[in-house]
């Protein structure tokens, strides 16, 4: 029986787990139980979350894509792949677009690459987009020590984004009564319930409180910082300092940006200077598993990752090819061109309009390398691939009609990049208004929610609120909602019809939509906003 040692794809924790096989033979039916199940790794404390879990029922899932097409047509995989290859050839380079999910490996992503090349295309993205802001971040901090520091800043609804760092934050803030959390967000969320202190600095102004913090670590007075501005008390902020100071050294800034902040890239920059003021170790959280990896292969060959997003929205291209990824859900509104290739696992928003599909393996099911959150390389040892299916750079083998090759030296182009002072993806500033509307995530669903929220899976039973906003009782009452009514949001360039669920805890003058959901990221206009900063919205009842 096949055992094989690999990593969660559904964000960056890249949580170890084992996959056993059943002998095939031995089996008639395509079921879970008859080929697969998980296991969990003993020397790893956190385990696996419930998006984790999902991995061992997603390989064998009875609605996993197994047959190649072209149109509506089955053929090989690499019948397909030469088709999209010969048709490719024939158009402008310029006019190409690839798109690149954050769970391929950092040799997949040099395939593709190499294969913008050969064609004379610069137009490769990493999605989800949200994820380029942190590409060019390092990190310095370790899980281990995260479980034993004496103080964790934690920026964001770390909790939500990446269930599984709640486990070693807790365990930090378990040891001793001198052992805490402290939470800063402009939007009161899960995370924030178990810090003490949690700051709530005002929407746009969170790069200038963690500033006013450094400065206060150095020795700046408290009485001669801002706080007004920030509507934190002077006693909070205080404690927040002595948390920073009285750990000497042992705690972390852990920043995991989600969809609340008005430039990811400055406040991760802002959060290392504060973690360097304390002595404090730092570690940024993306969305994918290995896109910052992905991010910094694509900006050391020259991508242009903002004329690709333009001209996905324009219409301007005559093909797009997306990897393992599914533009349709992570993109809402960019114009498809004549030729789409994609290539994936599931059914998901894309794949009835694809001109070329074939069938992958997921990222826990392949051998190659990933870039570690720990600014370390896990290297996927161990592959167990569905039957038929391939890996990335073996489908670009066939699509370029020649082997790609992977440069010796690929761990040393992600390692050693540096990044100027520019922010590596336009921003939007916040709106100043009554009502904001800002991304939120969910424990059980992963970025676009291609995967889980387009599957069902048998062990668990996911909410049917997960179409639902969250607003405050306050705010539900002032426009006359009760509990299970719907509710429809605009943003000026769309609108989604959503659930509500009533929450104490949420501000009254925001609601936090479901970014899972394809119909709320239409919501945001991409084009000018990949970060997906909070934006000015009405509601009304349904």
């Amino acid at each position: 029986m096949a055992k094989v040692k690999t990593r969660c794809m559904f964000c960056s924790m890249q949580d170890c787990f084992y996959l056993q096989e059943t002998p095939r033979s031995e089996k008639a039916d395509w079921v879970r139980e008859s080929v697969y199940y998980l296991d969990f790794d003993e020397e790893q404390i956190r385990g696996l979350c419930g998006r984790g879990n999902f991995c061992g029922e997603l390989a064998v899932h009875p609605k996993r894509l197994l047959m190649a097409r072209i149109g509506w047509d089955k053929h090989p995989p690499k019948k397909v792949a030469e088709d999209l290859g010969k048709k490719l050839a024939g158009l402008s380079g310029e006019k190409i677009a690839f798109l690149l999910d954050g769970s391929l490996t950092l040799e997949d992503a040099t395939a593709v690459i190499a294969l913008a090349e050969k064609l004379g295309s610069r137009k490769v993205a990493l999605l989800p987009a949200e994820d380029a802001a942190l590409g060019p971040i390092n990190n310095d901090f370790n899980f281990d020590n995260v479980a034993k520091a004496i103080t964790n800043i934690v920026i964001g609804d770390a909790f939500t984004q990446s269930p599984t760092i709640t486990r070693l934050v807790h365990d930090a803030n378990l040891l001793g009564r001198n052992h805490t959390i402290v939470g800063i967000d402009p939007i009161r969320s899960r995370t924030g319930w178990f810090a003490h202190p949690e700051l709530n600095p005002p929407l746009g102004k969170t790069l200038q409180f963690i500033e006013a913090l450094t400065s206060a670590v150095k020795g700046t007075p408290i009485s001669d910082l801002p706080l007004d501005e920030f509507g934190v008390s002077a006693d909070n902020f205080g404690w927040a300092i002595s948390a920073i100071k009285g750990a000497e050294g042992n705690g972390n800034v852990i920043f995991a940006p989600g969809w609340h902040f008005e430039d990811p890239y400055a406040i991760a920059v802002a959060a290392q200077e504060l973690a360097k003021a304390g002595g404090f170790k730092f570690g940024a959280l993306t969305i994918g598993s290995n896109s910052r990896g992905i991010f910094r292969l694509l900006a050391t060959a020259g991508m242009d990752y903002a004329g690709t997003i333009e001209a996905l929205y324009k219409g301007s291209l005559d093909a797009m090819v997306a990897f393992d990824c599914d533009p349709m859900s992570a993109l809402p509104g960019i114009k498809l061109p004549e030729i789409f290739g994609l290539t994936g696992q599931m059914n998901t928003e894309g794949y009835d309009s694809a001109t070329h599909f074939i069938p992958t393996c997921f990222m826990f099911e392949k051998r190659g390398t990933i870039f570690g959150t720990e600014n370390d390389f896990i290297e996927l040892e161990e592959g167990m691939p569905a039957p038929g299916t391939f890996c990335v750079n073996g489908i670009i083998d066939y699509i370029a009609g020649e082997k790609i090759s992977v440069p010796s030296n690929l761990r040393d182009i992600v390692a050693n990049y540096e990044h100027g002072d520019d922010a590596p993806v336009v921003t939007a500033k916040v709106p100043e208004n009554d009502l904001i509307g800002v991304g939120h995530g969910h424990v059980f669903h992963h970025g676009d929610g291609r995967y889980t929220r387009h599957v069902d899976f048998s062990k668990v039973h996911v909410p049917a609120e997960v179409d639902s906003a969250l607003i405050s009782p306050e705010l539900a009452e002032s426009i006359g909602l009760k509990k299970d009514d719907r509710i429809k949001v605009s943003s000026g360039i769309a609108q989604a019809e959503l659930g509500i669920i009533l929450q104490d805890w949420v501000d009254s003058d925001k609601v936090l939509l479901p970014m899972h959901w394809t119909a709320v990221r239409e919501l945001f206009d991409f084009s000018k906003n990949p970060t997906a900063t909070p934006i000015e919205i009405k509601i009304e009842k349904a």
